[in-house]
């Protein structure tokens, strides 16, 4: 630090940065496993005791009430100065750190459209005029108690692209890409390879930043529930980071974006209508870029992505 008249002038060299409010956030919920449950426990950290907690629930489907119910029971029987969540609640809001969203969309029965961005408050569908909620008997026109014809899962692609950088165990091999050997006249990687170079070349802006991540786009349908007789069918759109290493794609690698759910019609001859989400994110991605903290070099940076 140095002093002047005009005051503290900083050097970004002599410290290191502090993690962006989404990422402190994950470290927050990370620092829980040094947490005992209670004072002396050896068994379970805070953080463990409620993944298991909420494993539990959801393994035998149990009803929000009786996980209320069960951590009501347990903080009876543990000494009184513990950190176990008292509901189901309060479990839910610890693990709120790890920030992996899942956005629930409606959709049209015949998959004209999603009820999403401008159309998110349409009660019918702009194209056929089918009607978005199934025909109920109950007085109350609440929303929670309208049941759809059809909806997708849509799993957001940027907070995990985030914690891919937020994590040691994958940060440094996001860089990988870049900062590997290139042995003459091989191609380990897609980064060794002309098209990728050819990209490099046509965008070097973007190229510069190391951190920048390169995607794949892939989808392919299936049975979830074929042995059982059941005609419902799942698509799911998953995007790959080409940044990782080659012996780490089928680990860390694979993202889940958007699973849909259909009846026996796929969806294969309008899937553009339900990558709308995906479609607008990969923009921002692109374009503006969101703050994203790297763990091993103790920086933010503006992450882009590309879809290659």
């Amino acid at each position: 630090m140095v002093l002047d008249a005009a005051g503290p002038s900083f050097n970004p060299n002599d410290m290191d940065e502090l993690p962006n409010p989404d990422a402190q956030k994950f470290y927050d919920m990370i620092d829980s496993t040094n947490q005992e449950v209670w004072p002396g426990c050896e068994t379970h950290s805070q953080l463990s005791a409620v993944t298991r907690l909420l494993h539990i629930k959801f393994e035998h489907h149990l009803s929000d009430r009786c996980s209320d119910d069960i951590c009501q029971y347990v903080n009876e029987m543990i000494p009184p100065d513990k950190l176990m969540p008292k509901n189901f609640y309060e479990a839910k809001k610890l693990m709120q750190g790890m920030n992996m969203p899942v956005e629930k969309i409606h959709s049209c029965i015949n998959a004209c459209m999603i009820y999403w961005g401008e159309d998110s408050e349409l009660s019918h569908c702009k194209f056929c005029r089918h009607p978005r909620y199934k025909p109920t008997r109950q007085i109350s026109n609440s929303k929670r108690n309208l049941v759809p014809f059809k909806q997708m899962y849509y799993f957001s692609l940027n907070p995990r692209l985030q914690r891919l950088y937020a994590s040691n165990m994958t940060d440094a091999h996001m860089r990988w890409h870049a900062e590997h050997e290139v042995e003459e006249g091989v191609i380990c990687h897609c980064s060794d390879a002309p098209a990728w170079k050819h990209f490099d070349k046509m965008h070097p802006s973007f190229a510069a930043e190391s951190h920048n991540v390169r995607l794949v786009l892939c989808t392919h349908g299936f049975q979830p529930f074929g042995q059982a007789g059941q005609q419902y069918s799942s698509w799911p759109i998953v995007v790959t980071p080409y940044n990782l290493p080659p012996w780490m794609c089928m680990k860390e690698s694979y993202l889940f974006l958007s699973v849909i759910f259909h009846g026996p019609k796929n969806p294969k001859q309008k899937l553009d209508v339900f990558l709308q989400p995906l479609i607008a994110e990969l923009k921002n991605l692109w374009s503006i870029g969101e703050d994203t903290y790297d763990i091993s070099k103790k920086q933010n940076f503006n992450m882009r992505a590309a879809l290659m």
